[in-house]
């Protein structure tokens, strides 16, 4: 694999990453799941305890300034917790 190559594939994965990250903010701030507060929002710290994961993680991912790792089996607790499709966090916006 080229250098050019590399730097390609280090593009794209963080503007995935980006994308994610914006889009688990968004979800957690407008939802309608049976765990959002009277405005359809629901704190980091709950998301947390719901998907057992800590807060610092839910902060992280949520953060495009920290570069945070975390596994589809993440993506997915957050997805069911929020009542959505999983496919959703791969959208543009």
């Amino acid at each position: 694999m080229t250098e050019e190559e590399k730097k390609d594939i280090n593009y794209y994965a963080d503007y995935i990453y980006v994308i994610i990250s914006r889009n688990i903010k968004y979800y957690r701030l407008n939802n309608n799941s049976k765990y959002a507060d009277k405005y359809g929002r629901i704190t980091q710290e709950r998301l947390a305890e719901l998907c057992d994961v800590s807060l610092s993680l839910i902060s992280n991912i949520e953060s495009e300034k920290v570069y945070q790792t975390f596994s589809i089996a993440i993506l997915y607790r957050i997805a069911r917790v929020l009542n959505i499709d999983i496919s959703e966090f791969f959208k543009e916006r």
